[in-house]
């Protein structure tokens, strides 16, 4: 065997390792993403069987005290049956947004109670605001103000948790295919 043939050998060698190395990180992403998918999954279920059976009347009635005073600003009463009625279709974003934060990996507990405090205090405020704002629209019978709530309020429910998500956690370095290429 010539210093040729030892030198495409050692080259194919570390093709071949290379590949492997780049299928287990594959892997281990696939892993990943499955367990955050799972944990993300089993945490959403709890803590919405926690919200219905449990704390769901006073998490309602919360938003509708937050909103109250934001209500009176504008020179309006808040009535609570009605305010309980809308808050129910509004309000279960920082569950969503607690489901996220829970199922990451590799991020430090405090991290996650400092992130999540901060984005369920922000969810909390969003859906107070979009209550008074459903109540202005209501009141004042506008469109443009109905219309202003509705897109807060998707706003609110579908963008804000991920977002909140994303800004306040270390969510790139919990997921191996950040890591790795270095992005």
């Amino acid at each position: 065997m010539d210093v040729e043939d030892r030198e495409a050998g050692a080259r194919g060698w570390n093709a071949m390792s290379m590949d492997t190395r780049e299928g287990r990180a594959q892997a281990t992403s696939a892993r990943e993403i499955l367990l955050f998918f799972f944990r993300f999954l089993g945490v959403s279920i709890a803590l919405y069987l926690f919200y219905y059976f449990v704390i769901g009347s006073y998490y309602l009635r919360f938003i509708a005290l937050l909103a109250k005073p934001m209500l009176a600003l504008f020179g309006y009463e808040l009535i609570m049956e009605r305010a309980v009625k809308i808050t129910e279709d509004i309000s279960l974003n920082p569950f969503v947004f607690i489901s996220l934060v829970a199922a990451v990996g590799r991020v430090p507990w405090r991290k996650k109670i400092r992130g999540g405090a901060i984005g369920i205090a922000v969810l909390v405020l969003a859906n107070a605001l979009t209550l008074t704002f459903a109540f202005v629209s209501n009141y004042r019978q506008s469109e443009a103000w109905w219309t202003g709530t509705e897109f807060l309020d998707l706003t609110n429910n579908f963008f804000m948790p991920i977002l909140l998500w994303l800004v306040l956690l270390p969510v790139r370095s919990a997921f191996p295919f950040f890591r790795d290429t270095g992005a």
